[in-house]
């Protein structure tokens, strides 16, 4: 099997309402991991929202939120009624992007007192169930937090489906693991007899399925190292985990794999290629890092590949953020508002009206932890502070793929959906793919070397 057909080759079933996008992703035997290989229909993405009664879907819930409104989505909406509701919601959108366009300027002006008026009047505004604004300024802000810690709880029940429909349906965490697998497997001589990836944030484990199947066919042995950090303290058992289901899917394909979990400063140099991945913010990981910590990532990186063959992925989900392109906050917000707006919409645009629960549900867990005022603030000030791009450690970089590019583009349906792809890169380098929604960019991948 060629390598690209290993990559992109689909191992459970697709479904129509997300355009039957293929995964890169193979099926695994164990059903608690990545492989989503009984998933039979879109409806079960969702029907764990459902009561254990097996109540009708139309049933309400009743959340008091904020000042007194009620969450009562109704998921028997027909597309028909959807799309007359489309111009109701044009004047309470302007509305809103009003206030956060006010309050913006307002913080920029550090005129705490007039942010805050404006916060209170958008808070007012602002209900789950709303236009992509509202629901966007309801996790923006510190207001309706008794309902907003409900709907956290609840959805985190049923975090691991949560996760796999999450992953299989929309194509941020596929497109970004797609690229860097792409890259890295193009990049391993065929000399070498050993890999050593080193990982900043390996999560869930998701990507590295690919990676082991292609060291089986190629016969070498894996080393996955996952970067232990400061916030890490708590996320111990999470590891163990991921690190059981991959040593047991790499035991069933007969590959030597490793791994660990060691701090930045406990990584040396061996007689292997060396993978440095970063990816930070994709939608999937539902949690972002600090700045100084993936420049600090970064510069590690570089230190080792001086004297080590290898490459360096770097992945992006948060749009890219170069301080030198927003002179003020107001630039900043809004930059930040047009991306996590587009991530709404296309999730709208892969979700059936009827499941409007099962949307929010995944927005509750996967988007709204990178929607924070304060954190938007704290990213502006301490990016203003160390004022970086990858351009900064004078790195090389990596040519993408054409055919790589080509078979991504399939991958999202491009041409047949608001999603494109396009290859980007300062001085001709041409190493950095981007996903765009409708001409917005939502995730990013650079390759180095």
């Amino acid at each position: 099997m060629m390598q690209s057909e290993l990559l992109i080759q689909p191992s459970w079933p697709t479904h129509s309402y997300f355009h039957s996008i293929p995964s890169p992703i193979p099926s695994f035997s164990n059903n608690d991991f990545i492989g989503y290989d009984h998933i039979e229909s879109f409806d079960d993405v969702c029907k764990w929202l459902c009561d254990d009664d097996d109540q009708q879907m139309e049933t309400e819930s009743e959340i008091p939120i904020g000042n007194s409104y009620d969450w009562s989505p109704t998921l028997s909406i027909t597309s028909n009624e959807s799309h007359d509701s489309e111009s109701m919601e044009t004047e309470p959108q302007t509305g809103i992007h009003d206030l956060l366009t006010a309050y913006a300027e307002a913080i920029g002006l550090h005129q705490i007192e007039l942010a805050e008026v404006v916060q209170t009047c958008i808070c007012e505004k602002s209900t789950p169930n709303g236009p992509t604004l509202e629901r966007l300024a309801l996790n923006l802000f510190p207001c309706a937090e008794n309902g907003k810690e409900y709907l956290k709880q609840e959805s985190m029940r049923n975090f691991k489906p949560a996760f796999r429909g999450f992953y299989e349906i929309f194509p941020y965490g596929r497109f970004a693991h797609f690229t860097a697998n792409s890259a890295i497997l193009e990049a391993i001589p065929t000399h070498v007899d050993s890999v050593h990836v080193v990982d900043f944030d390996m999560g869930e484990g998701s990507q590295w399925a690919v990676v082991i199947q292609a060291m089986a066919q190629r016969r070498k042995s894996l080393t996955i190292t996952s970067v232990k950090l400061e916030d890490d303290n708590n996320n111990n058992s999470s590891f163990e985990e991921t690190k059981s289901h991959l040593l047991n899917y790499a035991r069933s394909l007969g590959v030597d794999l490793r791994v660990e979990e060691k701090e930045l400063g406990q990584i040396v140099n061996g007689n292997e290629f060396m993978v440095f991945n970063c990816m930070v913010g994709l939608p999937h990981m539902g949690r972002t890092r600090r700045r100084t910590q993936v420049i600090e990532f970064l510069k590690v990186a570089k230190h080792m590949l001086v004297n080590n063959q290898g490459i360096i992925t770097f992945g992006d989900g948060e749009g890219g953020d170069t301080m030198a392109n927003y002179p003020n906050y107001p630039s900043f917000f809004n930059k930040k508002l047009s991306h996590y707006k587009a991530l709404y919409e296309s999730m709208e645009w892969g979700f059936p009206s009827y499941l409007t629960e099962g949307r929010i549900a995944m927005e509750t867990l996967f988007i709204a932890p990178f929607v924070s005022s304060i954190s938007w603030l704290q990213k502006w000030e301490e990016g203003r502070e160390n004022m970086f791009s990858q351009n900064a450690l004078e790195l090389k970089g990596r040519k993408m793929n054409r055919e790589s590019w080509n078979e991504v583009r399939e991958l999202v349906k491009e041409g047949e959906s608001p999603y494109k792809v396009g290859i980007e890169g300062g001085n001709g380098n041409e190493n950095e793919m981007v996903l765009e929604w409708n001409g917005i960019p939502v995730v990013r991948v650079s390759v180095w070397m």
